[in-house]
């Protein structure tokens, strides 16, 4: 029997479209046919059209066979790195705040401070600074300084009372103001507002003072010292205005001084010395006086400049907060919880026990301080080490240690090889803008970056992989097609053959 087999292209039942003959480049043809392109990537659109088969699940399947693994290690490893800079930057926040703490008490000037007092409260204070040096001195105050005060005589009619037009100059030392006057502000209320909003940059005002139906214009200058008197001249041509002028070496003034500019007198040991303001500066080295009060005849006060331990004592107990912050930080960071099998993200670090190992030389070192000083170490003046690593204070200790060897005390700490200075030295070298903390955090930063790039290869790969597959199964699937179709096809033609002689033939 002769083939029956077609030759040609031929449409069967069941076929998914035409088919050409032979040759694998048709079945890519099929293939392609059913996969389009989304973000370049291969997509199903119609699948399982000749197999039967759910193409996608089984390539979605085997893409996540292939990459849940290797996801999951990257995700694993991402999470260990972000985990471990961010210990390292609670563990740098926390030695921040104790160098903060150790600045004061490495800084032999937190140790150099004074303090002034005088005997008699209400004849003056005093401040000091850096360079003042103790000591005790006897102290006078013979006069304050003050402002020039002018008056004029009592004017009836009150202050709505007209004086004159023209221009008043009002010295104050070597500075001085015009007031012009005219026929809006010609009284004694206007004068003395005029002279108000002129005068204020030079410290000079004006008021009215009422006494008995009359009223007088008082001006007052804010400026004290014997060389800032006051003085007062006119333009007005004799109309009025004169009776508001004042000069110390005129016969003939329209104002009376009812006081005068003068200097404050002092005297320390009996040394005397003026000064222009209150305010005394340069009369004792880093020291500043601001009187109050005059002394009692020639009965002097005592002004006593002495060590200051109270902020040596507030560092030193912010050191001890602050040391011991970063030592629970620490144990955090490397702590174990046997009960859960949790563990701190530094647990084991190599840096953590690095810092640890700095940290308690330093705390159990001495001074270096020379034989025969009455300490030598932080323990000799009361400070210790608990069981837990944190530190405590004697307090009674510490304070006697403050009162009665308070140099020995500041080269304990601020000296060369005093404890806050190694100390502080031994952290930089974990803080500074190249240091330990700054390098590793560099690494972990670059393997966040190498995690990153990897992903996006493991994507990639897994992006081509995918679409692979589809292309393939998409091809078995339009061969599959293509077979039913020709498999159809043929049945139809062998069922339609005339066999003489059998039943059920189709009659040719």
């Amino acid at each position: 029997m002769s083939s029956v087999l077609p030759t040609s292209s031929s449409t069967g039942t069941g076929s998914t479209g035409s088919t050409t003959s032979g040759g694998t480049s048709s079945l890519a043809s099929l293939g392609q046919g059913v996969v389009s392109s989304l973000d370049n990537q291969g997509t199903v659109t119609s699948t399982g059209l000749g197999s039967g088969l759910n193409i996608s699940s089984i390539v979605q399947a085997l893409v996540a066979a292939e990459g849940t693994p290797q996801q999951k290690l990257l995700t694993n490893q991402q999470d260990k790195l972000q985990t471990q800079i961010s210990a390292y930057g609670q563990l740098q926040t926390s030695i921040t705040g104790l160098e903060a703490a150790l600045t004061a008490l490495a800084t032999p000037q937190q140790f150099e401070g004074t303090v002034a007092t005088i005997a008699a409260t209400g004849l003056a204070s005093a401040t000091t600074d850096s360079t003042a040096t103790p000591g005790s001195y006897s102290l006078l105050v013979s006069q304050l300084a003050t402002g020039s005060k002018l008056e004029s005589a009592p004017v009836t009619g009150g202050a709505g009372t007209v004086v004159g037009t023209g221009t008043l100059n009002i010295s104050v030392g070597s500075n001085s103001f015009n007031v012009n006057i005219t026929s809006s502000n010609n009284t004694l209320a206007g004068i003395a507002a005029a002279i108000n909003s002129a005068g204020s940059s030079l410290g000079v005002s004006a008021a009215l003072v009422a006494s008995n139906g009359a009223t007088s214009l008082v001006i007052n200058s804010a400026t004290t010292g014997l060389a800032n008197g006051v003085t007062v001249t006119e333009t007005d041509g004799g109309t009025g205005l004169s009776s508001l002028t004042y000069s110390p070496t005129a016969h003939t003034n329209g104002l009376t001084q009812v006081q005068g500019a003068q200097d404050a007198i002092v005297k320390l040991d009996g040394n005397t010395f003026n000064s222009a303001s209150n305010v005394v500066t340069g009369l004792l080295t880093g020291v500043t006086l601001s009187l109050t009060g005059t002394s009692t005849g020639t009965t002097p006060t005592t002004l006593t400049i002495s060590g200051d331990t109270s902020g040596s004592q507030t560092a030193v107990q912010t050191f001890i907060s602050s040391y011991n912050s970063l030592v629970q930080s620490m144990q955090s960071l490397s702590s174990y919880d046997a009960s859960t099998g949790t563990a701190g993200p530094l647990l084991g670090d190599a840096l953590l026990n690095n810092l640890t190992n700095q940290i308690n030389s330093v705390i159990d070192s001495n001074a270096g301080l020379p034989a025969g000083s009455p300490f030598n170490t932080l323990a000799e003046i009361g400070i210790v080490a608990n069981p837990d690593g944190t530190l405590s204070a004697n307090y009674t200790k510490l304070n006697a240690a403050f009162t009665n060897n308070f140099s020995t005390v500041a080269q304990l700490f601020s000296g060369t090889s005093g404890i806050a200075t190694k100390l502080n030295n031994a952290l930089t070298q974990f803080t500074q803008p190249q240091g330990v903390l700054a390098q590793e955090n560099s690494t972990l930063q670059q393997g966040l970056k190498n995690v990153a790039n990897q992903t996006t290869a493991l994507n990639q790969h897994l992006a081509n992989m995918q679409a692979t597959l589809l292309a393939q199964y998409n091809a078995m699937d339009a061969l599959v097609a293509q077979l039913k179709s020709t498999g159809t096809a043929a049945a139809a033609q062998l069922a339609s053959i005339y066999y003489p002689g059998e039943a059920q033939t189709p009659v040719p």
